[in-house]
């Protein structure tokens, strides 16, 4: 009876296999679960399936040869892609908190300098005066798809960030107005103690990008609010100075405790 010849697996093409395929799984699994949203902004996601799809028609241009002989494999490159690849499955996913961040510039009266380096875009210009993270565009056409509930400011996890645009630019149309709103306690260096900012994080392309959006927020008990509390927070627009600028600024009413928001980041687009 005759020997059944076996045939060796060529390790270098079983390695871009496992890299390949481990990569279009590790995707497709983020974007099943919404856990994509923890890394990327929405608009990026046709683009990362984009890239699984790719990575599913190499795995099966090269499967072909996985029985092709091969001289020996030098391990170390691979290693820079096998490496990653296992850490992406081994780290949980955490949001990021306020505490974690390097805030650049952050001051007192809601301003962040510097935002460039938190790699925002130019179409993104962070309004140093009037909030943190504030982006400025065209404020009409932002106005045209707000609207309000009940003569009440109600901002949600879709327009957060173009109601804070909109009344950082037009304060004066939103004076004595009652708003609401969900967001976490932020707290930069040199806040007085009856200051806070109920915020978002707003992504504008990845996690590396991230910056606090909000209002700034008078409250008599602001001090005993602990950092990066989920709260939601009901009070009304005054317009106040502040450090020589016409700020508007929420008179806080009332504040609850609350669940984080299933959408945690916010998106300029």
């Amino acid at each position: 009876m005759g020997l059944i010849k076996i045939k060796k697996i060529n390790t270098e093409v079983l390695l871009k296999l496992v890299i390949l395929t481990g990569f279009a799984f590790f995707f497709y699994d983020i974007i099943k679960s919404g856990k994509v949203l923890l890394y990327v902004a929405p608009r990026i996601i046709p683009y990362i399936k984009f890239g699984i799809i790719a990575m599913i028609l190499l795995s099966l241009s090269i499967i072909r040869d996985i029985f092709k002989p091969k001289r020996k494999v030098n391990m170390k490159p691979y290693l820079f892609f096998i490496i990653p690849l296992l850490m992406a499955f081994m780290t949980p996913e955490v949001s990021v908190s306020s505490k974690s961040m390097s805030l650049v510039g952050a001051k007192s009266g809601a301003q962040i300098d510097n935002i460039k380096q938190k790699n925002i875009t130019d179409n993104s210009i962070v309004n140093k005066n009037n909030a943190i993270g504030t982006t400025k565009t065209n404020s009409s056409k932002v106005a045209v798809k707000l609207e309000m509930h009940d003569n009440t400011i109600v901002l949600s996890d879709n327009n957060f960030e173009k109601w804070t645009e909109e009344i950082s630019n037009n304060m004066m149309k939103y004076e004595g107005k009652k708003i609401e709103l969900i967001g976490f306690v932020f707290k930069a260096e040199g806040f007085k103690n009856n200051e806070f900012v109920p915020a978002r994080f707003m992504m504008t392309c990845c996690a590396a990008d991230l910056v606090p959006v909000g209002l700034l927020a008078n409250y008599d008990k602001a001090k005993d609010l602990k950092q990066d509390t989920w709260i939601k927070v009901t009070g009304k627009i005054k317009i106040l100075n502040y450090n020589g600028e016409k700020t508007p600024i929420i008179i806080v009413e009332s504040i609850k405790n609350t669940e984080k928001s299933k959408v945690e980041y916010v998106y300029p687009f």
